[in-house]
């Protein structure tokens, strides 16, 4: 292919890119600095941003959504590990499962918290009480992991099918049971599956929204830093403070990402001295 034709092969997607993610990142960026008082543009440098730091309500929504991801490494990622693990042999009933439990991953987050906030809605619904103050992060973790954990059930299972059975028969052989096969050959081998399901988690725990939207939009303790930064832009009539609110949640996300993507390197490398021992116990 021409240089020409490469070019014209990348252009759509570069313009794309260009339209939808760099120029309204750019404005976000500019709109944090600059804010508009009698139609003309003020510069406020980094003022809001120290507001922002020491913002209680930032504070508590950075916190929640710091809560929030960890309750989903629970009931996403563990509990896609474990449905993975339960329904790894290729089995009629074991396929039919698999498609049971991947159902409502495919369903809008919206419909989902409509569904789940009419059942807790109190007075109304069949629980309620359970978006009340205190449990409102544990209950849509739960909604969330009902939503999620067949996502993450169909990565790992992506990544049991790729460890050779030839690995797995000599483990028998060597008399490893279930829970040695797991800890000491499929876990190090799943390191890199792992890896991204954890980093998907992580980014998804940070840019959550609609659900939270839905069941919490006027309930502090359900607010997280997506649902305040959209207060303070379209409610409170606050637009250079939601834009830096934006900022800094793309900056906790990259960091946070590259954080953990260190953080797991390391465990994988601990793991992978573990992996595969000559003789196992």
């Amino acid at each position: 292919m021409s240089r020409r034709g490469q070019i014209l092969f990348f252009a759509p997607a570069m313009l794309i890119f260009l339209v939808f993610v760099l120029l309204p990142t750019t404005q976000t960026c500019v709109d944090s600095v600059i804010a508009w008082r009698n139609g003309k543009p003020e510069w406020i440098g980094l003022d809001l941003y120290t507001l922002a730091l020491t913002d209680p309500k930032f504070h508590n929504a950075l916190h929640n959504n710091l809560i929030y991801f960890l309750w989903t490494l629970v009931f996403e990622v563990m509990v896609g590990m474990v449905l993975a693990l339960g329904l790894e042999r290729q089995t009629r009933w074991n396929q039919v499962l698999r498609v049971l439990f991947f159902a409502p991953s495919v369903l809008s987050m919206v419909v989902v918290g409509l569904v789940f906030g009419f059942l807790f809605k109190d007075g109304v619904g069949l629980l309620p009480g359970w978006l009340n103050e205190g449990n409102a992060l544990l209950t849509v973790s739960l909604i969330s992991g009902w939503a999620s954990a067949g996502f993450f059930m169909v990565i790992f299972l992506g990544g049991l099918a790729g460890i050779p059975e030839d690995v797995l028969e000599a483990a028998r052989l060597d008399g490893a049971g279930a829970w040695q096969t797991f800890l000491r050959i499929k876990l190090p081998l799943l390191r890199e599956v792992v890896f991204v399901g954890v980093l998907v988690c992580f980014t998804g725990a940070f840019k959550a929204f609609d659900l939270f939207w839905v069941l919490f939009r006027n309930q502090e303790e359900g607010t997280i830093v997506a649902t305040l930064l959209v207060r303070e832009f379209f409610q409170f009539g606050h637009p250079a403070y939601g834009s830096t609110l934006s900022v800094i949640l793309g900056v906790v996300v990259t960091g946070g990402s590259l954080l953990a993507m260190r953080l797991l390197q390391w465990i994988g490398t601990r793991l992978r001295r573990r992996s595969l021992p000559r003789t196992l116990p």
